[in-house]
């Protein structure tokens, strides 16, 4: 395929500047462009490692700061005048300086402006068959899964991931076969407040569910169900989407399947429904075959009538699930011709970096980091983790840090999402530009989290060092303990700090 070829004939000697370089996703595009051929510039805030490295290593030179002489060429040595393209990320708003530049420039067609998600679709994505994968949980473990499927499978595939698959060890990939991409509802910039994954051009779409989420760009349930029927418009064959009995909301999939059969789309449903087209049919938990000092999960489906049997390292019946509907894209989509090669998929998936990754193991102590920060994902991660170390006691560590888990909105979920947890230690809500009468009470809420499950021990506190402190006091009466560290940031280095303090 010339996809790659197409896009070197396209960018190659073109000056392309990203503004918000360090944003999700646009340091590793801006990558991408430079290994096409383009010359590539930044400008941001101070950015920190890992992605200042990355930039350093990639050689794309940088400007910590916003201003108009970034798109001028005698700032950065070259002939150009302007920059060819400019990309903006979606952290940028239209007050910003150096967007107000651009605005004027592109006015005056003298470069030309884009947003992040239109550069993915128009430059990588092209005309290529797209598999993109929706819904409010499980996007990023499901898309690096479908893209290892497709690796595989021989497809060579091209990605988007906003996380870091362990099988490829970076986000994202040009490729020459299908496309990948974790399809964000998230807004697309400032002139543009429709959804990210518009712009994805998909073939197929694998919905996993909608759950009320990024409360700072949506007031309701129905905005973003009305963005995932926007979605069913630009999909061009059809979805494979979560079934009424394990979709998390489904009033809200029902909504999408009517919508497809008036679009006269495909719709496969799957999940836990027996009369699903692919159906999670039982599981249980085994030694691994390959390893057997190590367990998974055994799980039986039924793909449109056909039972299968698989073995996954994997733990968590929503990873049942993600891996399900993966079988089920390359199902309905004619991508898998032998079924059997997708145990190799999952016998070799290495899982994602923050995603239920082991950071220390030993016979009293084990330390989990997850990028969990949604009650739902919270409560799925904790059930996982139990499942996996049941003769542990489990504490709960949790950041309140983004738009949605430092609001109030959904308190009553969050009750219900660290009820199973042993012990749970929770940082007060600190976000700057949440108004106080909006912010989580997290007093209030390890206090009904002992009141309403199992969990014998429940606090809040300022800084991560009062809460290591607290679990201390906690694990000296425990005899084996696993911290499960959540959160969408750093948590203040707070993996490193218990780990530190732990050995001590």
């Amino acid at each position: 395929m010339a996809t790659n070829t197409l896009l070197k004939q396209t960018l190659k000697d073109h000056w392309v500047h990203f503004v918000a370089i360090g944003g999700t996703g646009m340091g590793a595009l801006a990558g991408l462009f430079k290994s096409m051929g383009a010359k590539v510039t930044g400008s941001d805030g101070p950015i920190y490692p890992p992605m200042s490295l990355f930039l350093e290593a990639q050689k794309i030179p940088l400007a910590q700061n916003y201003t108009p002489q970034n798109l001028e060429g005698a700032t950065w040595g070259f002939s150009e005048k302007h920059p060819h393209l400019v990309i903006i990320g979606n952290a940028i708003s239209k007050t910003n300086e150096e967007a107000q530049a651009v605005e004027g420039l592109a006015a005056e067609n003298k470069l030309r402006r884009m947003s992040f998600p239109e550069a993915i679709g128009e430059f990588m994505i092209q005309d290529r068959q797209s598999f993109v994968v929706a819904g409010t949980h499980g996007k990023t473990t499901t898309t690096s899964l479908m893209a290892w499927a497709c690796e595989v499978l021989g497809a060579d595939p091209g990605f988007f991931i906003g996380g870091i698959p362990k099988n490829f060890e970076c986000g994202s990939r040009m490729g020459t076969g299908v496309f990948v991409s974790e399809g964000d509802e998230y807004d697309t910039a400032y002139w543009d407040k429709g959804s990210k994954f518009l712009h994805y051009r998909p073939t197929w779409v694998l919905g996993t569910g909608i759950e009320f989420d990024h409360v700072d760009i949506y007031s309701s349930l129905d905005q973003i169900e009305a963005s995932f029927l926007k979605l069913t418009e630009k999909t061009s064959e059809g979805w494979l989407l979560i079934d009424r009995v394990s979709a998390p909301k489904a009033s809200s999939v029902e909504k999408i399947e009517h919508s497809l059969n008036k679009l006269n789309k495909k719709c496969f449903r799957y999940g836990e429904d027996p009369e699903s087209a692919y159906a999670l049919l039982g599981w249980e938990r085994c030694a691994l075959p390959w390893n057997e000092r190590s367990f998974g999960l055994k799980f039986e489906v039924s793909l449109q009538g056909e039972k299968h049997s698989f073995v996954t390292p994997m733990i968590g019946h929503h990873n049942l699930l993600n891996a399900l509907g993966v079988l089920g894209v390359l199902h309905a989509s004619g991508s898998i011709k032998k079924i059997e090669d997708f145990q190799e998929v999952l016998k070799t998936f290495k899982g994602i970096t923050r995603r239920q990754d082991i950071l220390h193991e030993s016979n009293d102590f084990v330390l989990v980091d997850d990028f969990a920060h949604h009650p739902t994902a919270i409560k799925e991660t904790v059930a996982a983790i139990k499942e996996r170390f049941p003769q542990y006691s489990l504490a709960a560590f949790f950041e309140p840090r983004s738009a949605t888990s430092a609001r109030n909105t959904l308190y009553a979920d969050f009750v219900k999402s660290f009820v199973a947890a042993d012990a749970v230690f929770i940082q007060e809500a600190t976000k700057k530009n949440v108004p106080e009468n909006e912010r989580l009470k997290v007093h209030d809420l390890v206090k009904e989290v002992v009141e309403r499950g199992h969990t014998e021990f429940a606090t809040t506190k300022k800084t991560v060092e009062e809460l290591v402190s607290e679990f201390l006091t906690w694990k000296n009466k425990k005899e084996r303990v696993l911290a499960l560290v959540m959160s969408n940031g750093s948590f203040s280095d707070l993996n490193k700090k218990l780990l530190q303090a732990v050995k001590k």
